[in-house]
């Protein structure tokens, strides 16, 4: 049997190693875990000593103990080079598993196969193989997911990268599982639901969705309000996560009213991009009335509100249509108008119905299924009309 084992990587893999080294043991034995808070004196100890009853003993560090040392870098390697000098005086069917601590020292591991084996799994795959993975396990419970059901199952665990977390996705799935157990059809509403307490999964929807609802003439807007309020029933500070979202609904929607103002006048997008970058994020600087707005900086250069990677997706598009063509001009003016006027009303001061409803109109208006002020004016600024609609 190994004395010492090195274990880094995703959790899926490290367990299933660790239960065979469990299921090797043929006799009784203890299982010792080590953490920060253990001093390596005790620890070296422990691992050292013989038992007095003869049972073996399974020693699982989680963490690297502790020693005196002027840094903790200077630490680190101490307790290394001390653990390389242990390795030998480690009892014969003990074993000592190093379990995801950190390590990629190269002599740490040469020394380590002298009484055992390094074993390294991939902490990261791609959203392809991530695919597969959910499809495979599904398919293995008798389920059948739809390809868009398992992407965005996928897709919610990076929303703008190319891979993903394994851990993050073993977790992903049986959670989803358990949501879904009985159902006999599978849809994306329920991808929604599990994942509706992650912001950026929920923003990140809510825009590609925005943008589908827009440029379709079906506008069924349920799946998005109730994204939206599940998202903020689970929120303590309700009506400021609503306005973090309206937030950055305006930036990305003053984003798209700019760059669809540049079409329009025939400019290339090339120099669309080039007027936009030169807009520069802006900061309050004082106290009270004497605040003054100023360009935000970052090594006396100012730092641009909108990058020219994101300037490229709003024109061109990373998934599915470009979303500057799912709007015209007018629509985005009225969009950002909502906008403006229902953050105003928020942060005067509304209850939690009325916050829910002024999203619901912000909703409404993107998509297109309101597509007259005179409407929004009328709901927002008579309180009767919200009071019996809340009540």
């Amino acid at each position: 049997m190994d004395k010492v084992i090195v274990l880094e990587g995703n959790i899926f893999e490290r367990k299933r190693v660790l239960d065979k080294i469990r299921d090797s043991f043929t006799e009784n034995f203890d299982t010792i875990i080590f953490d920060k808070n253990d001093h390596y004196d005790y620890v070296s100890q422990s691992l050292t000593e013989m038992s007095c009853f003869g049972e073996y003993k399974l020693f699982i560090m989680k963490e690297l103990p502790k020693i005196e040392a002027p840094t903790e870098a200077q630490a680190r390697t101490k307790i290394f080079n001390r653990f390389k000098k242990l390795f030998p005086s480690i009892p014969a069917g003990n074993v000592l598993v190093f379990n995801n601590v950190g390590i990629s020292a190269e002599s740490f591991f040469k020394e380590v196969k002298k009484f055992g084996k390094v074993h390294k799994f991939k902490q990261k795959m791609s959203k392809s193989d991530g695919k597969n993975v959910v499809n495979s396990y599904f398919k293995n419970k008798s389920i059948v997911l739809d390809h868009d059901v398992s992407q965005l199952l996928v897709d919610s665990l990076n929303l703008n990268g190319d891979d993903i977390d394994v851990d993050k996705l073993h977790l992903t799935i049986i959670k989803f599982h358990h949501y879904i157990n009985g159902k006999n059809k599978v849809t994306k509403d329920d991808v929604y639901s599990v994942c509706s307490s992650s912001k950026d999964f929920v923003i990140w929807t809510l825009y590609k969705m925005l943008d589908e609802i827009s440029s379709s003439e079906t506008k069924y807007i349920g799946s998005v309000v109730s994204l939206v309020n599940d998202f903020l029933s689970n929120e303590k500070y309700l009506e400021h996560e609503a306005v973090m979202i309206m937030r950055g609904m305006l930036w990305r929607y003053g984003l798209l009213l700019l760059t669809k103002n540049g079409v329009n006048n025939k400019i290339s997008q090339k120099e669309i991009s080039t007027q936009l970058s030169n807009i520069c994020k802006l900061e309050g600087k004082g106290k009270s009335y004497k605040i003054k707005m100023g360009p935000k900086m970052s090594k006396d250069l100012p730092i641009p509100e909108y990058s020219p990677k994101m300037i490229n997706s709003v024109m061109n598009g990373y998934y599915g249509k470009a979303p500057v063509s799912c709007y015209n001009y007018a629509q985005l003016l009225l969009i950002y108008y909502t906008l403006m006027k229902v953050m105003i009303k928020v942060r005067t001061g509304c209850t939690e119905s009325e916050v829910k409803i002024a999203v619901s109109i912000v909703i409404s208006v993107v998509c297109g299924a309101i597509t007259k002020k005179n409407t929004i004016d009328g709901v927002l600024e008579h309180n009767k009309m919200l009071y019996g609609i809340s009540g």
